[in-house]
């Protein structure tokens, strides 16, 4: 609510994209889904929705032993500084505690000496 200001389209551009854009392309926010990875490989992405059901297709592990926050493809700074908020809101909404080891991995060795 803070910063709903912040995040609405410019009144001129929204009244007429394609003055503006060679290609509008709409979406919906509110239809988004969170993905996990894995097990085992960052390769096997699915919405939040599909992991119990491919848990018991699948025979994967049904209890998570450890969290990782990182990539494949060099994740940035902005990236790292984004799972920042997403712990900062967890602990104001009291999940304060993890339940399993959570790990970061920066991309780089650079976003790391950024991120210290």
């Amino acid at each position: 609510e803070k910063y709903a200001h912040l995040l609405r389209a410019d009144d001129g551009i929204a009244s007429d994209p394609e003055k503006f854009y060679h290609r509008v392309i709409g979406i919906d926010l509110s239809r988004l889904e969170p993905h996990l990875v894995g097990p085992h490989t960052p390769d096997l992405a699915r919405p939040v929705s599909a992991m119990a059901g491919a848990v018991q297709s699948e025979d994967y592990p049904d209890d998570i032993s450890v969290a990782l926050i990182g990539s494949c493809t060099n994740s940035s700074y902005e990236d790292i500084s984004r799972v920042t908020d997403v712990v900062r809101q967890a602990k104001e909404a009291g999940l304060d505690k993890a339940r399993v080891p959570f790990l970061v991995t920066p991309g780089s060795e650079q976003i790391r000496a950024t991120i210290e």
